[in-house]
């Protein structure tokens, strides 16, 4: 390793704490919430209609929400008054926000996600964000992409949303037009490179051929089904399953194609079969992952069962669950046998599950593939 990787670099910036960015905030939200909705009935001696009990419960997010983002820019002012101090000691970075020194070790396993191009504010950013650490997050602002990559070049890693301090991501704030602030970027960046091999996360976006073209044998969604295919189907299956580079639940990875799995029938899901394999030719196809939906059918039947349950067995339904949650789901889209546009639908991974970072790098690669086949624009 050359010597100035072992040089010693130091420098105070400033640093934006998840207290006034994020805790706060959420703070005074929830606080005019409980207010309406306890407060008032309170002051009131609890003698208020139902309906106005329910508004207040359900409505009062909408007038904490509003003076949240009112005194967001004060407490972003408030924020702004913090520094820290980041030492780069060769692979080892030593970081405070106040007199306590903290350490990480890049030579160690360690788990990062590299940023680049445009916040949803739309100004030019990049940042470094560790995750399962304590270390900030690391911004740049007013960095340019093309630069970021010439010290991290796999542009296919490096996220092109950079998400800013005042949109809800705190850590150490540098800019880049101070040399010495990019310049310590830079070094941060090299270091990160030379330790990639360690990153968990840049492990699990080298599961898949990034830089190879793929060569699928047919363009269309071939959908097969399991219980009445060929021979000569049941090849072709299993010979796609010793190509797999990434298996998630109900999709998994080829160089050539995404496989999807389909699980129609209760018998189906209850021995783990599917009913029907989606075979899609990659680069022919897109993938999107849909917001956050609420999966009302196990709630409405959860909570009518637990009633009528309650009511066969003359007793009060106990508190508690079943309760309303959140689903993902992704969308691939591509041509049919027949040629005409075609959409099947996967349930998929939210934030928080196991398996979301290589969900994530899964979707992502399908988009390159299609994208390094027809170009980022074309919807062929």
């Amino acid at each position: 390793m050359d010597q100035e990787h072992y040089f010693a670099k130091t420098i105070q910036v400033p640093y934006k704490s998840g207290w006034y960015i994020v805790v706060l905030p959420t703070l005074i939200t929830l606080g005019v919430w409980a207010g309406l909705a306890v407060g008032v009935p309170a002051l009131l001696s609890w003698n208020i209609p139902e309906w106005l009990g329910m508004l207040l419960c359900f409505g009062g997010f909408i007038p904490g929400l509003a003076i949240a983002v009112v005194t967001y820019r004060f407490l972003l002012r408030l924020a702004e008054q913090g520094r820290g101090e980041l030492t780069l000691e060769g692979d080892r970075l030593r970081w405070r926000t106040g007199r306590r020194w903290h350490e990480m070790d890049f030579t160690q396993p360690y788990s990062a996600k590299v940023a680049a191009g445009f916040s949803g504010l739309g100004k030019s950013n990049a940042d470094i964000t560790f995750y399962h650490s304590s270390v900030p997050t690391i911004h740049l602002r007013g960095a340019r992409r093309e630069d970021i990559l010439h010290f991290f070049p796999e542009p296919y890693f490096v996220d092109e949303l950079a998400a800013m301090p005042e949109e809800g991501l705190p850590g150490f704030e540098f800019a880049a037009p101070d040399p010495a602030a990019a310049s310590f970027f830079a070094e941060l960046l090299g270091c990160l490179w030379r330790n990639r091999q360690q990153n968990e996360r840049f492990r699990l976006y080298q599961k898949f051929p990034w830089h190879r073209r793929p060569q699928p044998a047919f363009r269309h969604i071939r959908m097969i089904d399991l219980k009445a295919c060929t021979l000569e189907d049941q090849t072709f299956i299993e010979e796609l399953k010793a190509q797999v580079v990434s298996s998630l639940f109900y999709v998994e990875a080829t160089p050539d194609y995404l496989i999807g799995w389909v699980y129609h029938l209760l018998r189906s899901k209850l021995d783990g079969l599917p009913d029907i394999c989606c075979v899609m030719p990659l680069g022919y196809i897109t993938a999107e992952v849909s917001f956050p939906r609420p999966d009302w059918k196990p709630f409405i039947v959860g909570n009518v069962l637990k009633q009528a349950l309650a009511a066969t067995l003359g007793t009060k339904a106990p508190a508690g669950g079943p309760y309303l949650e959140d689903r993902y789901y992704l969308y691939v889209r591509g041509r049919g046998e027949d040629g005409a546009r075609l959409e099947l639908t996967f349930d998929w991974y939210g934030p928080g599950d196991e398996g979301y970072e290589e969900a994530e790098f899964l979707v992502r690669f399908v988009q390159a593939m299609q994208q390094a086949q027809f170009g980022p624009t074309d919807s062929k």
